[in-house]
């Protein structure tokens, strides 16, 4: 039974060009030796700076504590938190995190440390500073020792009460403290309530103000005794000098003028008493992490949203108490917190789309951290230029790809389990390719390649960057095979054995559907985003448009590869015979048009052949122009795998 073609047809001119390629993969050997490490493949090196002086290690807020004790009993009886501890004899801290570091020794407690959300680990120390951001850390630790240095420290602040995985190398780095949140929200998955001071002697669970403020104070000491108050707070407290019997106050800029740092002072806590009572200073007050990200699409020159990526938002760089996902303008705000040093990081992936942008290896995921610890501020970050515009750009063409291109179009959904798009900031657009299975038949079958990302794309063309929507393009057009793949697995099954001319032509119907849609889809989302948008030029010809991907159209039959035009050719109103009042009998006479997408989708699904394909196209949908597509297709399409 024919189905009746879409009444109103594709119009306007939609071209095509070789963007990308499929390459053959070589027979992958699952071993270890297989597995591509960071430091052999497209990612940058982290360079770690000085090692921080955390203030909310055990030891040092267990410090903090018994220095207000102290003080309230000798510098500020007067200070309104002495209320709070009139009965305590001592009190103790006890860690609320640990910080660890494990080393995976294989994939399998590799996949088990980066999928536990609540370990939230990183692949970066969390205790030194950053010199130069970038996708890997390979610790000197692990260098020349011999053993298999593929997988490398994976570090974590992991709440007290969460179970280590079982039997994965770890090491205990240090004891943190971090104050309760004693708010009545529930927290999310990934956050932990914490545990609350208690009496050293009874044991029994410290008593705090309904609004936390004794946490202010033991932060703010905390963080003095490691040099760590910022601007605001060092002007707004008074101190006292260390071993001064005239209990004289000073700001801090007169004890400094004095030789002291902050740690070496002693806080006037009825100063703090007047800080809490400012409102821009109020101690505990609860506030929501939020921002923008966003990135430059240089193609239309135009500044857009990153959409769908996580933010997580760590306590002073260490622990993840907020997380959120940014929406099409690129905007997030959290749930409230009342911890005010925080600092944001975005990372590249989507929990409901199941894809997750890879940082050029399989072992590395996409990601950029801020460098700047915010208090109680929002986060604004716009990637014109690097790795992160690289990531951003291709993270935004996946999600369009499943939240546009998938509805509007009728495209197959392109995969049921998580998607990892290797994104190779230094590789070859050319060299970009679908991995998922076997997508030229010339490996063994196996269910997943597994030390490989189902997909990967570069960034340059002869060794130059072109353009964002050639970035956008290729992604596309590797997630179209991705969508192939999910909607006709049988296609891909390994036909090593059958003979070459063969294999060609089934390659030339699956990269002509890929380079179909890619056509179709960037030029729609890039004419969405600018109705005069011009493509990269390496996409055009000026004879035909500036259309992405036009150049295709110049060509003459004999001149035609497995990357075709026939999707376009069955889609638009545009006949190549003839182009600017010139005729040339060489290039394809194209007296097709109308046919949709998903018509072309259907027909492709469980076809095994060029013939195969048109036939069915023809018997499933009526099309006015339904009589020349025997003519369109044997313009070129029996003669590319000659």
């Amino acid at each position: 039974m024919k189905l009746p073609s879409q009444s109103k047809p594709f119009v306007g001119l939609l071209i095509i060009s070789i963007l990308s390629s499929c390459e053959k993969e070589p027979t992958p050997v699952i071993d270890l030796s297989q597995i591509e490490s960071a430091n052999q493949i497209d990612a940058e090196k982290v360079v770690l700076g000085e090692e921080l002086d955390i203030p909310y290690t055990v030891e040092n807020m267990q410090t903090a504590f018994d220095n207000l004790l102290f003080n309230l009993k000798n510098k500020s009886k007067h200070s309104k938190l002495s209320k709070t501890f009139k009965d305590e004899e001592g009190i103790e801290i006890l860690p609320s995190y640990y910080y660890y570091r494990f080393l995976p020794k294989d994939s399998a407690e590799y996949n088990v440390l980066v999928n536990d959300t609540i370990l939230q680990t990183t692949n970066v120390p969390l205790h030194f500073k950053i010199e130069q951001e970038g996708d890997y850390y390979q610790d000197p630790d692990l260098e020349d020792d011999g053993n298999n240095s593929t997988f490398s420290y994976l570090y974590a602040v992991v709440p007290y009460d969460h179970p280590l995985p079982d039997n994965i190398q770890h090491e205990k780095l240090d004891n943190y403290y971090f104050a309760p949140e004693l708010g009545k929200e529930e927290p999310e998955e990934g956050e932990i309530i914490v545990k609350q001071p208690i009496n050293k002697t009874t044991k029994d669970i410290l008593t705090v103000d309904e609004n936390g403020e004794v946490f202010e104070y033991l932060e703010l000491e905390a963080l003095k005794l490691t040099n760590n108050l910022e601007e605001d707070e060092l002007n707004a407290l008074k101190f006292y000098l260390p071993n001064d019997s005239t209990a004289t106050l000073y700001t801090y800029e007169a004890a400094h003028e004095l030789g002291y740092e902050q740690k070496d002072l002693i806080i006037d806590l009825a100063s703090i008493d007047d800080l809490l009572e400012q409102e821009k200073m109020a101690g505990r007050k609860k506030w929501q992490p939020s921002g923008k990200i966003t990135v430059h699409e240089d193609a239309v020159n135009k500044t857009v949203g990153v959409i769908g990526a996580e933010v997580k938002v760590r306590k002073w760089g260490l622990v993840v108490i907020r997380r959120a996902r940014t929406n099409a303008k690129g905007e997030f705000k959290t749930q409230s917190t009342r911890t005010k040093r925080v600092k944001y990081a975005v990372h590249f992936f989507n929990t409901k789309k199941k894809f997750r942008v890879m940082a050029g290896t399989i072992l590395s995921r996409a990601k950029h951290r801020g460098t700047r610890t915010f208090k109680r501020k929002p986060w604004f970050q716009h990637f014109s230029s690097g790795r992160g515009k690289f990531y951003a750009l291709v993270h935004n063409a996946a999600h369009d790809f499943y939240e546009r291109a998938v509805g509007k179009f009728g495209l197959y959904h392109p995969n049921k389990s998580w998607l990892r798009i290797s994104a190779r900031y230094n590789g070859e657009v050319g060299d970009s390719r679908h991995n998922d299975l076997n997508v030229n038949g010339t490996i063994p079958w196996v269910p997943i390649l597994r030390w490989k990302s189902e997909i990967q794309v570069g960034r340059l063309s002869d060794g130059y960057y072109d353009g964002s929507d050639k970035i956008y393009g290729v992604v596309t057009h590797e997630m179209t095979h991705a969508s192939h793949y999910r909607m006709d697995r049988g296609y891909f099954l390994n036909f090593k054995f059958i003979p070459s001319n063969t294999r060609c032509k089934m390659r030339s119907l699956s990269e002509s559907w890929a380079e179909g849609v890619e056509t179709i889809i960037t030029n729609d989302r890039y004419k969405d985003l600018n109705n005069i948008y011009i493509a990269s030029s390496s996409t055009t010809s000026p004879a035909v448009g500036n259309y992405y991907n036009s150049r295709l159209q110049t060509l003459e039959k004999n001149g035609m590869s497995v990357y075709s035009p026939i999707v376009i050719d069955l889609l638009d109103d545009y006949n190549q015979r003839t182009i600017n009042g010139s005729t040339n009998e060489n290039r394809p006479n194209d007296r097709v048009k109308g046919y949709r997408l998903w018509q072309i989708q259907s027909a492709l699904n469980s076809s095994r052949g060029i013939h195969n394909w048109k036939e069915k196209l023809k018997n499933l949908f009526n099309n006015p122009t339904e009589k020349f597509v025997d003519e369109l297709f044997n313009e070129y399409m029996y003669d590319i795998c000659k």
